[in-house]
């Protein structure tokens, strides 16, 4: 019994190859610390976002300048949209003991795929409406001393700016997705 049964078999395993599940356990690991931590700053921004803008918001009403306090607020309810969207989109997944830690990876990789992918729609514009009030306020306030073409021009940088700053968020995080969907392309390409 020298030969192997199925001699097919036999040539087409020195062709096989493997995933080595250390090297898949420690990728989607090391991925799921990177989420962590990224969640974790984000969190602390949002808390900080929200303590200074509460802050600012009671200020402004005690100063009568009902505008700009409702412009804090919403910035405030914004602040917790996104946290919460932090946490129900892109935090990480819980690990099902029966799949395969290359199908817990590509599922990590599809989840952050989708969440900066999207981040225009659940990251940035729950922000906008407290910022456009906020622009709003200002430069009506400005308009009564100085009139509306000066306020305008004044505001004009501000919120171009903003929309350059939201733009760069929205590009960073859809290049980022891009980076994902090619890792997810080459776990695809292993099945």
């Amino acid at each position: 019994m020298s030969l192997p049964p199925f001699p097919a078999w036999q040539n087409a395993a020195s062709e096989a190859s493997f995933s080595d599940p250390a090297t898949c356990a420690a990728r989607a690991s090391k991925f799921e610390r990177t989420i962590r931590r990224r969640n974790l700053i984000e969190y602390a921004a949002g808390a900080f976002v929200i303590v200074l803008f509460t802050a600012s918001s009671a200020g402004a009403a005690f100063k009568g300048e009902w505008l700009i306090a409702l412009s804090m607020a919403l910035t405030v309810v914004g602040a917790v949209i996104v946290l919460l969207g932090l946490r129900r989109r892109a935090s990480n997944l819980d690990r099902r003991p029966e799949d395969p830690c290359v199908l817990h990876l590509r599922r990590q990789y599809e989840r952050q795929f989708e969440a900066l992918r999207d981040v225009p729609k659940w990251y940035l514009g729950p922000l906008i409406p407290g910022l456009a009030l906020f622009y709003f306020a200002v430069t009506l306030g400005t308009a009564e001393v100085t009139g509306w073409v000066e306020a305008l021009r004044g505001i004009a940088w501000p919120v171009v700016a903003t929309i350059g700053l939201f733009g760069v968020i929205a590009l960073a995080n859809w290049i980022a997705a891009r980076s994902l969907r090619r890792k997810i392309e080459e776990i695809d390409a292993l099945a």
